[in-house]
């Protein structure tokens, strides 16, 4: 009986100022135990010793191919990697991250086979210079709990694996079959993606293993500040809208326009008391930007009437989302911030955060 041969994977490695990172990523991929890898580095016109590293290691090892392009950002650089990759499944890894461990392909690769699924998810850590922590849970599964509320927001918000590129094998034929490319936003460029690949109603599979290593790299793009992140969260729900309307669908999926803007709210708080010279005064005139925005408006007020919320299983988020958005929508911008400032204090992020590395029973 002739052995079953393995299906190629391509692994697509967008490369930017990453120099000191670069070699642990490259290294974790090519101790992988799944034999069928081609590896794709995709220099973004890094203007550190990233071209010659990856230079080097192509010049090395057969299945390693580098592609040299001018700087166009993360979403482009996977799109460079899409088009390029020969593999019946992709898997995205930022080059200062690591694969968890020697068989974190093989076992995604073994269930997306086993389910014949679309995009396959599995856990993962998160690790710096002084270790590693728990497993980050992503409390998913499959089947038709896939077409719920209650899976889009946790599988976007409330644990947030779908929200990665990064960590998921997709099948390339559903890829192709959709066009389905990023976008050249200059952050959450991960999320609107799989919001796109969620209309088309993937078949999804889940492992409880962790299987990839996310960096707290404090000098990415993650921990600045954005100046713009106000009008960059507003085009990502504009455009999906857009993106909905083309294909005849403008009434679905109202529950993640709604819950990105409100989670969006939290962030442009946090992003202004976390940094010194800005404060609560600042971060109350920025919610009344925010609040004229009239996708904004119509958002807030739908969560603040209950729509959407009812069906989320979580009461506590329940209780939340709607008590914060009923705060936001009569303009109580101030009782509406020091109330996320006081979530702060209480250390209510970290708690989530604990949430996430734990089992659900």
């Amino acid at each position: 009986m002739a052995e079953k041969k393995e299906a190629l994977i391509s692994i697509v490695v967008p490369v930017y100022k990453t120099e000191k990172y670069l070699d642990d990523c490259i290294q974790s991929i090519l101790q992988q135990d799944y034999p069928a890898l081609e590896i794709l580095l995709i220099d973004d016109c890094s203007p550190d010793n990233c071209p010659a590293i990856c230079d080097g290691y192509a010049a090395a090892y057969d299945n390693v191919s580098v592609i040299h392009q001018k700087n166009m950002g993360l979403g482009m650089s996977r799109n460079t990697g899409m088009a390029a990759a020969h593999g019946k499944y992709i898997f995205f890894i930022d080059s200062d991250d690591c694969l968890d461990g020697a068989g974190a392909i093989r076992m995604l690769a073994e269930k997306a086979e086993e389910e014949q699924a679309d995009i396959t998810v599995g856990c993962y850590r998160r690790f710096n210079d002084s270790g590693c922590c728990q497993v980050n849970c992503h409390h998913l599964h499959g089947g038709e709990y896939t077409e719920t509320v209650d899976f889009r927001f946790k599988g976007f918000y409330m644990y947030g694996h779908l929200a990665h590129n990064w960590g998921q094998l997709y099948k390339k034929a559903f890829l192709d079959a959709h066009d389905l490319k990023c976008c050249a936003y200059p952050f959450t460029q991960d999320k609107a993606h799989n919001m796109d690949c969620y209309v088309y109603h993937p078949r999804y599979a889940f492992i409880e293993e962790s299987i990839y290593l996310y960096r707290v790299n404090t000098e990415s793009v993650t921990f600045r500040y954005k100046e713009n992140l106000m009008p960059v969260w507003v085009a990502i729900a504009a455009d999906f809208k857009e993106f909905l309307r083309c294909r005849g669908i403008e009434g679905d999926y109202g529950d993640w326009t709604a819950l990105h803007f409100f989670f969006g709210s939290f962030f442009l708080v946090k992003q202004e008391l976390q940094f010194r010279k800005h404060g609560v005064r600042e971060s109350i005139r920025v919610m009344k930007e925010y609040g004229k925005e009239p996708l904004v408006r119509e958002a807030m007020a739908d969560l603040a009437g209950g729509k959407y919320i009812r069906e989320i299983s979580v009461f506590s988020w329940r209780f939340l989302i709607r008590a914060a958005a009923l705060t936001f929508h009569i303009r109580a911008y101030g009782l509406f911030v020091c109330g996320i400032a006081l979530l702060r204090k209480l250390d209510v992020d970290g708690m989530i955060t604990e949430s996430r590395n734990k089992k659900e029973k």
